[in-house]
C-alpha cells in the first residue's frame, strides 16, 4: 500500500515537472524554490521558457512566503508583462522594459517604374517598389540597439499578425505560420517619400531577361539569432541608425499566394 501510495506521488511529480517545462508559473517557482534549486537556475528556467505569470500583490507575496528571492521576483514581474504562452510573433524590448507586438502591416501597393526605365535602356532592371502607407511606422522603438523575441508556435489559433475582417482572420498572413526560424526573414531599411506619405522597398527586379523576386542581398540588415527555447529566438541586429525598418518573410512561397505582410518599426 505505501508503494502503491509513493508511486502515486511521484508519478504526480513527474506531470507537474512536465507541464512546468512547458509553461512556468508562479506555482512553478515555488516548487523549483521548495525543492531546493539555486536562483540562477530558477532565473535560467525562466528566461527558456514559456511562462503565464501573475504579479498581483497577493501572488508576489506567496512567493516572498516561500523564500524565493528578490531577483527571481522582480523578473517574476518584469516578465508578467510578457506572457509567451501561445502567442506566435514577433516582440521588441522597450524602453520602459515592457515588451511589446511589432503589430504587422500590409503592403497598400506596388509602384512598377519599368516603362520609365525602358525608355532609358531595355537593359537597366526595372524596380518592383512594394509600399507601405505614411511616412512612419505606428510601432516606434527608441533605441538604436534594439532586441527582438521571435516566437513560432505551430499550433497558435490567433496571433498579432493577424488582421480582422469582422470576426475571421484574413489569410495575409499564412506565412509566419509555416515559418520556423528568423532566419527565414529579411531585416531591411525602407526609404521613405515624404511627398507622397509613404515607405517602400524593393521586393523585385524585371529586365528583359528575368524577373528577380525577394530583397537584394546587399540591401539586408545582418543580425545575431539566438534560441532561448520553446520555438523562441532572441534577435539582435547590428546597431540601427534613425529611420525605417521592416522584416519581410524570405522563405517558400506557394504557387498563387504573395507574400503581402510585413513587421515595419521606426527607430527614433
Amino acid at each position: 500500500m505505501k508503494k502503491t501510495t509513493l508511486f502515486a506521488v511521484l508519478l504526480s511529480l513527474t506531470l507537474q515537472f512536465n507541464y512546468a517545462q512547458e509553461v512556468i508559473t508562479n506555482g512553478s517557482i515555488i516548487q523549483m524554490q521548495e525543492l531546493g534549486f539555486d536562483e540562477a537556475i530558477i532565473v535560467s528556467k525562466i528566461n527558456s521558457s514559456d511562462v503565464d505569470f501573475d504579479a498581483s500583490i497577493t501572488a508576489l507575496s506567496k512567493l516572498k512566503e516561500s523564500g524565493v528571492s528578490s531577483t527571481v521576483i522582480a523578473l517574476v514581474m518584469a516578465k508578467s508583462k510578457f506572457n509567451t504562452k501561445s502567442k506566435t510573433g514577433i516582440y521588441y524590448l522597450a524602453a520602459d522594459t515592457t515588451i511589446k507586438p511589432v503589430l504587422a502591416s500590409v503592403f497598400s501597393g506596388v509602384n512598377q517604374n519599368a516603362l520609365a526605365q525602358n525608355l532609358v535602356s531595355g537593359l537597366i532592371n526595372a524596380k518592383e517598389k512594394s509600399q507601405l502607407p505614411k511616412r512612419t511606422s505606428n510601432n516606434v522603438i527608441r533605441s538604436t540597439t534594439p532586441e527582438f523575441t521571435f516566437i513560432f508556435d505551430p499550433d497558435t489559433e490567433a496571433d498579432n499578425m493577424q488582421n480582422f475582417q469582422g470576426d475571421k482572420p484574413s489569410l495575409f498572413n499564412w506565412w509566419f505560420r509555416v515559418a520556423t526560424s528568423p532566419n527565414e526573414f529579411v531585416l531591411v531599411k525602407m526609404k521613405v517619400k515624404n511627398s507622397k506619405n509613404l515607405r517602400e522597398v524593393v521586393t523585385a527586379k524585371n529586365s528583359a531577361y528575368a524577373r528577380t523576386s525577394g530583397i537584394d542581398p546587399k540591401a539586408s540588415i545582418p543580425f545575431n539569432i539566438e534560441t532561448i527555447g520553446n520555438n523562441k529566438f532572441k534577435v539582435v541586429p547590428e546597431t540601427l541608425e534613425p529611420g525605417e525598418y521592416c522584416f519581410i518573410y524570405q522563405g517558400t512561397v506557394p504557387t498563387g499566394r504573395r507574400n503581402q505582410s510585413v513587421f515595419d518599426f521606426s527607430i527614433k
